[in-house]
């Protein structure tokens, strides 16, 4: 890997480590094998396509509600102890999810009570691992990005953070390419047979063999993440606010995040980049959710899913390679309206499910997801200062993840709505290929009226800039990065 922008560490010897430990960190906590199956994943483990937005709806919650917190008691006793639990926790989220029993359909036919029995308390496991997961997110978010850009010499700052994260972005482009291509290949249990065959071994494989496999892997990625962080070392220029116990310290915390929050709602800078956040994630991380679903419905199966992510992954280098132009060479205006034509082509390529004609539109979305949080991050740190960095930056998880968790609740509710149209009643059928094509209906239906949701986003955050804000975003941020 290419090492980091230098940095002064004349007070710290470890402290130019922390641009180059952010991107290993950051790369080792989310490159997680299951990825390229996440929905299906969840689905064939047991439960039904409801139950999984639920459990979605959960983990944003459960990010909302310690987000603002972790940035802000980040921001009092530093950002190191927040990465480190970060890791920890996404161990325990791994090790509840490998001792998680799968429940198996075929041998429940004909008896729905002790099939729906089952199915709750796998959902209520899948709770625990989900609250567990969110606050691992929420730990991290912020905390790692302000020890990085606080990491970095003042001169310059803006320009050498521009090129971190590209850097970020094509090396966690690298590393989803490697993990994808594995975790797609040993969750699919045909491949998994002729490899054991291949080696002499006999050995009937199914999916439930195969279920946990990625999960194990992506065990051993957040082993290495709690290494990484355990390497970090807190800025020079970092000031606790001085010995406090614990009640004091979360009571400044608020106190800390109740300030930014104020300064956020009056700088419309930071408001209108919030928001083009919080509508966009959403409904771009809507389908990164349930792709998996999707391609399947299209006719794909697993490894080929994988070979589809790996495609995600290069198109994730090329938005490197562009954002970095973008953004040095661009204007706010043009950047912002080019993202918003790529989510909305996106989207509306998902309402016309035909395998090869619909897949060709996939790369508007991986390139517009990548493009928003470059942006995000660029701008967002340009018009925020340092002491509070890390409760801003949380405020910007924050806006995502209540976006987020609004819009996998209200995707529930169509699917159950759905459900209830086409059956008659909430259960999910005891027969594992019925239940598989319903599914699918309940899917292909529901993904019809994406497009319209966005358009009507889209033109509510037009409105309200032209009306309330009354600026372009030429003149809420600067043209030109700093240098």
């Amino acid at each position: 890997m290419a090492e980091s922008p230098s940095t002064s560490s004349s007070e710290n010897p470890g402290l130019s480590r922390n641009p180059k430990l952010f991107v290993w960190f950051r790369i080792f906590l989310n490159s997680r094998f299951y990825y390229p199956v996440y929905a299906l994943m969840f689905l064939d483990f047991g439960l039904t396509q409801e139950q999984f937005a639920t459990l979605n709806f959960a983990w944003a919650i459960s990010i909302v509600l310690l987000e603002v917190p972790s940035g802000a008691i980040a921001d009092q006793i530093g950002r190191r102890p927040l990465v480190i639990a970060a890791s920890v926790l996404m161990i325990v989220e791994m090790t509840v999810m490998l001792l998680m029993p799968a429940v198996d359909r075929s041998q429940y036919e004909g008896d729905s009570a002790v099939l729906a029995n089952a199915v709750w308390i796998l959902f209520v496991v899948f709770m625990v691992n989900r609250v567990i997961s969110g606050a691992a997110e929420a730990a991290a978010s912020g905390a790692d990005e302000a020890l990085a850009y606080d990491s970095l010499p003042e001169k310059g700052r803006d320009t050498h953070w521009a090129k971190l994260t590209t850097r970020l972005m094509k090396w966690q482009s690298v590393s989803f390419i490697v993990v994808t291509i594995i975790g797609a290949t040993l969750y699919d249990p045909q491949i998994v047979k002729k490899a054991l065959s291949w080696m002499g071994i006999q050995k009937e494989i199914t999916q439930f063999s195969t279920l946990k496999i990625p999960i194990f892997l992506t065990l051993g990625m957040s082993i290495a993440a709690l290494v990484t962080a355990l390497r970090m070392t807190e800025p020079a220029n970092f000031e606790p606010p001085g010995n406090k116990n614990l009640r004091e310290s979360i009571r400044d915390s608020f106190s800390r995040t109740f300030k930014a929050g104020g300064w956020i709602l009056h700088t419309p800078a930071a408001l209108m980049l919030l928001l083009i956040g919080l509508c966009f994630d959403s409904i771009v991380r809507l389908y990164y959710t349930v792709g998996s679903i999707w391609l399947e419905v299209i006719g794909y199966q697993p490894y080929q899913l994988g070979v589809i992510s790996v495609a995600g992954s290069f198109a994730g280098i090329f938005a490197a390679v562009i954002g970095e132009k973008l953004i040095l060479n661009r204007t706010p205006n043009f950047n912002f309206r080019f993202l918003t034509v790529l989510v909305f082509i996106g989207i509306l390529s998902l309402a016309f499910p035909i395998r090869f004609w619909s897949v060709m539109f996939l790369p508007t979305l991986w390139i517009s997801m990548r493009l928003l949080h470059f942006f995000l991050s660029n701008y967002l740190n340009r018009v925020t200062d340092a002491k509070n960095r890390a409760t801003v930056l949380s405020f910007r998880g924050l806006s995502m993840n209540l976006s987020y968790g609004i819009l996998m609740w209200l995707y529930g509710m169509q699917t159950l709505f759905l459900r209830r149209k086409l059956t008659g009643t909430d259960a999910p059928t005891d027969t594992p290929g019925g239940e598989e094509e319903l599914s699918h209906l309940i899917f292909t239906e529901a993904t019809k009226w994406w497009w319209v949701y966005l358009a009507a986003v889209i033109f509510a955050l037009w409105l309200f800039r032209k009306v309330k804000i009354r600026k372009t975003w030429n003149e809420l941020l600067p043209a030109k990065i700093r240098q």
